[in-house]
């Protein structure tokens, strides 16, 4: 790790030169494989190498095509036919050289090994898919079909109106059917995660843990505006204030998602300025509701109450966040704005937890070990929950772990409460299904209203009527409190002055293709 960490170094004090591009991350990757990931960290890294049907447009969110270059949807709403771009290139890698264009057998292979726990891959290599699963795929999808080699047909089971948004997720990214094949002949399955191919603007090159993560331009990259900087480097750097320092020391070229102190810190910098937008996220307390005594409203409530969320914003946010209240972001088009916040009333929460037989409740705290726009400070907000939570008579420990290891004991339910939050889509769909029945979103939360609603969102077109049921979702959650929710944050990147046309969307994306050094 010595080795590691001064070979790092020596690249990062390199002088920066257009051919490369410095990132300063905030955490390590668990893996390159989009469908299994639905962490941030993970889908900054995959969405480089990695191509979608359909494609946000850079900076703005909006929709566009991608590798799909139309589509059209069967009179019933049910069915999506989509004509697949020809001439684009994978990958050609140490690891893989293709031998064909991607076609419909990409997508197909792509789709059904998420879809289908029978299938070839899938039982060679099982792995979970959780945003097929937030995204209601598993639910919807009826049949994909090949038309020819460029033509392909979802149909559904019921009309579904986030489908299509749900393609431009990074978790839908196109794999290499070809590559795969290779991989299970070689009985290799496994290193779909670890050695990716995609059809991106950048190639995978290396990966060391906590160091680096190293892509090179994609020579054959589809679009006409390719990626203009020769290698990407993602300086792999939890800490806020090593990250800071070395954006001023010219050691990186763009940091990750910085909260409202060290941005205003940092703007002081006549080398470096800040890029700033409304976010789609949104930070709660998730309570696993699995274990006694949180699978009581009661207690939920009690806790809840006892947070004074107001100095939480005033002291974490800094001015860069607001109050939430509701699970879905304030910018986002379902969010309902007349669910009220719920109020810091310690006396009430002190009566709750009396009445519910709890006079010494002690429970574990978990708080993130990275920075995200939706809690730019986690171990700062945990003590603060920490001393609320005393004055009522809970005792919380806090604890924590490396980013990817907090995620998986999280999914895997040992937490009892746990900072964590989501960057959201322009879609609610995503967002609130993470409150869904046997979603991963931190609270394994179950009940059957929420569900109906949230289906019945998902089933009708008309806008308003999904806006009704999407309402009436948010307020079930709010009446019972699987999450306690905390704030809506400000998204703001610090970047260096010679950092040419770098452009953020609301739900936090950063593409680096079309990024240029002066």
């Amino acid at each position: 790790m010595r080795l590691a960490a001064g070979l790092l170094a020596l690249l990062l004090a390199l002088p920066a030169q257009a051919a490369t591009l410095r990132f300063c991350a905030e955490g390590s990757p668990a893996g390159f494989d989009p469908s299994q990931t639905d962490s941030g960290v993970d889908f900054q890294a995959t969405e480089q190498v990695f191509g979608t049907l359909i494609e946000r447009e850079r900076g703005t969110g909006r929709h566009i095509p991608g590798l799909a270059e139309s589509w059209s949807v069967g009179a019933d709403g049910r069915s999506y036919t989509f004509q697949l771009r020809r001439g684009v290139k994978f990958h050609t890698t140490p690891w893989f050289k293709p031998t064909r264009d991607f076609n419909a057998d990409d997508v197909l292979f792509t789709f059904q090994r998420m879809l289908d726990p029978q299938h070839p891959f899938q039982r060679a290599y099982p792995s979970i898919a959780p945003y097929m699963s937030y995204m209601g795929w598993d639910k919807s999808v009826e049949m994909i079909e090949k038309l020819d080699e460029h033509t392909l047909r979802v149909r559904l089971r019921q009309p579904d109106a986030a489908f299509l948004s749900s393609l431009v997720v990074s978790f839908a990214g196109i794999h290499s059917a070809e590559y795969a094949a290779q991989l299970l002949k070689e009985s290799r399955p496994q290193q779909i995660k670890q050695l990716p191919v995609g059809t991106g603007p950048f190639v995978f090159k290396s990966y060391q843990k906590d160091s680096v993560v190293r892509f090179v331009r994609n020579p054959d990259y589809w679009r006409p505006e390719v990626a203009r900087v020769e290698n990407l480097v993602f300086a792999i750097t939890p800490d806020s204030i090593v990250r800071a320092q070395r954006l001023r020391k010219n050691e990186c070229d763009i940091g990750a998602l910085a909260s409202r102190a060290d941005a205003l810190e940092l703007a002081k910098d006549p080398a470096i300025r800040l890029v700033r937008t409304a976010g789609l996220n949104i930070g709660y307390l998730a309570f696993n509701t699995k274990k006694p005594p949180l699978n009581q409203l009661a207690v939920r409530q009690a806790l809840d109450l006892a947070i004074d969320k107001k100095a939480i914003v005033d002291t974490v946010y800094g001015g860069a966040g607001r109050l939430a209240n509701s699970v879905l972001p304030a910018e986002l088009w379902a969010h309902d704005a007349t669910i009220k916040p719920s109020v810091h009333d310690p006396a009430r929460a002190r009566d709750l937890l009396k009445q519910a037989g709890l006079s010494d409740l002690k429970l574990t705290l978990w708080a993130m070990p990275v920075q995200r726009a939706y809690n730019p400070n986690a171990q700062l907000m945990a003590q603060m929950i920490q001393a609320d939570w005393a004055k009522v008579g809970v005792t919380a420990r806090i604890v924590s772990y490396e980013w990817g290891e907090y995620l998986k004991r999280m999914d895997a339910g040992e937490h009892e409460a746990a900072l964590t939050g989501w960057n959201a889509d322009a879609e609610p769909a995503g967002t609130a299904a993470q409150l869904s029945c046997g979603s991963l979103g931190g609270s394994f939360w179950c009940d059957k209203g929420y569900e109906q609603a949230i289906q019945k969102a998902r089933s009708t077109l008309d806008p308003a009527q999904r806006k009704a049921f999407y309402s009436q979702a948010q307020r079930i959650a709010a009446e019972q409190l699987p999450f306690s929710v905390i704030a809506y944050g400000e998204l703001v990147v610090p970047l260096r002055q010679n950092v040419v046309d770098f452009r953020l969307d609301a739900e936090g994306n950063m593409r680096f293709d079309g990024v240029t050094l002066r």
